[in-house]
């Protein structure tokens, strides 16, 4: 029978409730974890229960659950210009402190 991987993580929390969730539904599914590591599992599932595997990944909400493991990269808008302002800030400063001890007689 072929097998095709329709989910994988690292975190066995997920697997384990996968597991449960297609064993209570009959569906034919194996855990794959043939990764050198070791780290990333995957769950595969019998060709037929392909389409209801998939359903079961939406309404559980593993779909963008595994969404979640990918970096976001967010963008601070004006995020240089606070380091421009403090660098300027700290460069004046500096300066005063320096004006003051060259001014002592």
């Amino acid at each position: 029978m072929d097998y095709i991987t329709i989910y994988s993580t690292k975190d066995k929390n997920e697997i384990d409730v996968l597991q449960r969730v297609y064993s209570e539904e009959g569906i034919d599914h194996r855990l794959d974890d043939t990764d050198e590591i070791g780290e990333v599992k995957r769950i595969q599932v019998a060709e037929g229960d392909k389409t209801r595997a998939r359903e079961l990944l939406d309404q559980t909400g593993f779909l963008t659950a595994s969404q979640a493991h990918v970096p976001v990269h967010r963008r601070m808008p004006g995020k240089k210009w606070i380091f421009i302002f403090l660098a300027a800030f700290i460069i004046i400063i500096v300066a005063m402190v320096i004006l003051m001890f060259m001014n002592v007689e």
